[in-house]
C-alpha cells in the first residue's frame, strides 16, 4: 500500500482538514501492522476509507479519528 507523503506538521497544525487525514493516515498505518496477517494494506484502506465516509456531512469533526477508528477496527476484527 502507498501513501501520500506526509506533510511536515507545521503545515497541518492550523488546518483541520489536513489534521484529520494525516491521523486517517496514521490510523491505517497503525491497523495495517496490527491486522498485516489477516488483510492487506488496501483492505485496510478500504475498511478506514468507508468509515470515515459515514462521517462526511457531520459538521463537527474533532473526534471523526477516533469514531473511525473504532469503527474501521470492529469492521476487521468481526470478519477476522
Amino acid at each position: 500500500m502507498s501513501t501520500p507523503e506526509t506533510p511536515p506538521a507545521s503545515e497541518t497544525q492550523g488546518d483541520p482538514a489536513a489534521r484529520e487525514e494525516q491521523a486517517l493516515r496514521e490510523l491505517t498505518d497503525r491497523l495495517s501492522r496490527s491486522f498485516a496477517g489477516t488483510y492487506t494494506g488496501d483492505q485496510v484502506a478500504a475498511t478506514v476509507s468507508a468509515a470515515h465516509h459515514r462521517f462526511d456531512d457531520r459538521p463537527i469533526r474533532d473526534f471523526v479519528p477516533i469514531l473511525v477508528e473504532r469503527e474501521a477496527r470492529e469492521r476487521l476484527r468481526a470478519t477476522d
